[in-house]
């Protein structure tokens, strides 16, 4: 059929390193007259379904090859299997067809590569990316493992459907970011800004924003699996996730509400405070910033805005010193309270008596571990008890009473 030439080196298929490659064929020169036979639609078909078999695992001395063909596509393929095959509509016999292109100087696999490139072995290369998908599944587990997470809270997340496909190098990338995340978190009643966070964990400030996946991922792994769905949808929902870990998301957002608590320093909130009188006041994450401290011997720390409020309208002046966490501690509420434990002052701290409420107290004795309990009583709280603060309003005003 003509003169021989090399194969063809036009192929753009990916083949890097990681697919395993058949046998190389031991002829490496192809007839040109072969390779424009090959390229008739008939012989098209054919050699494509061959390399689907031989790279499936298949051999050429396996069953005959079904091959839908038109007559004209039939003719063109009986050139090499004779008009006999053509006309007795049989199956392509692979064989058969394999010897002819023997007899005319080269092989089947090398006629092959030379159209399409080296053939693959496809199994090879499935068990290859299965080896490779649980290895990097691994060394992502180790690197949460090494931040600190349990294996259950570990599982949980590898199994999640939106993780990146494990064998890319993407999922043990996200691993690792998350892992100095969650290293870099402030310690109890520490707080720092997200973008702060970000920088410092991964020299970039918006590594953590609300649109990225890593931002998400540390939520998740950092609420041990638990993060509500809303968090990611929701500004309000992700602000609320990351002050839980003491992150503010912004300077402005985080704040606490406080009552006749006199702040003395170069903070912001000390004028504020000075300002307030005994009208109840917010206080922000960033008017907290630089130093501060209270000359109050006692502050008590309620849950709920109606125990401030019912103070503010009855005692007036005479309240003593008031923090409102407003359900969990913020991160200006977990500053202020930590400025003040370390300062020496003495903190009575409740919340409602309802399993929020005790994971409340629960946070700030984790924030001031020598604050006392304020008409509260630490138990577990799945045992179906339910008691207000509004309920107990009436001694707890009392107990705010200034005696001097």
């Amino acid at each position: 059929m003509g003169r021989r030439r090399a194969h063809a080196s036009g192929d753009t298929r990916p083949s890097g390193p990681a697919r395993p490659v058949l046998g190389a064929a031991d002829m490496t020169a192809v007839p040109d007259g072969l390779l424009d036979w090959a390229r008739l639609p008939g012989p098209t078909k054919v050699l494509d379904r061959t390399r689907r078999r031989l790279e499936a695992g298949g051999s050429i001395a396996g069953s005959p090859l079904p091959v839908s063909l038109t007559p004209a596509e039939r003719r063109d393929v009986g050139r090499l299997l004779g008009s006999a095959w053509e006309l007795s509509q049989r199956a392509v016999p692979l064989r058969q067809l394999a010897e002819r292109i023997e007899e005319l100087g080269t092989d089947l696999p090398s006629l092959l590569t030379a159209l399409h490139g080296p053939l693959v072995d496809r199994p090879a290369e499935r068990a290859a990316r299965r080896s490779a998908a649980q290895m990097e599944r691994r060394a992502a587990a180790e690197e949460l493992r090494a931040a600190g997470l349990p294996d259950d809270v570990i599982n949980g997340w590898m199994s999640a459907a939106a993780l990146p496909a494990a064998g890319s190098g993407r999922l043990h990338r996200l691993a690792s970011q998350a892992a100095a995340v969650l290293r870099t978190l402030p310690a109890p009643g520490d707080t720092t800004l997200l973008a702060v966070l970000a920088a410092d964990a991964l020299d970039d400030p918006h590594a953590l924003d609300r649109d990225t996946r890593l931002g998400a991922t540390v939520l998740r792994l950092a609420h041990r699996g638990e993060l509500p769905d809303s968090a990611r949808r929701e500004a309000e929902a992700w602000r609320a996730a990351w002050e839980h870990l003491g992150v503010v998301c912004d300077e402005l957002s985080s704040r606490v509400l406080v009552l006749n608590l006199d702040l003395r320093g170069d903070a912001a909130a000390t004028h504020l405070t000075g300002a307030a009188g005994a009208e109840p006041v917010w206080l922000t994450w960033r008017s907290l910033r630089g130093t501060f401290t209270s000359p109050a011997t006692d502050v008590y720390v309620c849950e709920n805005p109606a125990v401030l409020a019912a103070a503010a309208d009855r005692l007036g002046v005479s309240s003593r010193p008031l923090i409102c966490t407003n359900g969990r501690p913020t991160c200006a509420a977990r500053r202020l309270i930590a400025v003040l434990a370390a300062a020496g002052v003495r903190l009575w701290i409740r919340a409602d008596d309802d399993p929020a409420g005790q994971q409340i107290v629960n946070e700030v004795h984790m924030i001031a571990p020598a604050a006392q309990l304020w008409r509260y009583e630490r138990r577990d709280a799945t045992d179906g008890q339910r008691r207000y603060e509004e309920q107990d309003l009436p001694l707890l005003l009392a107990d705010l009473t200034a005696s001097d």
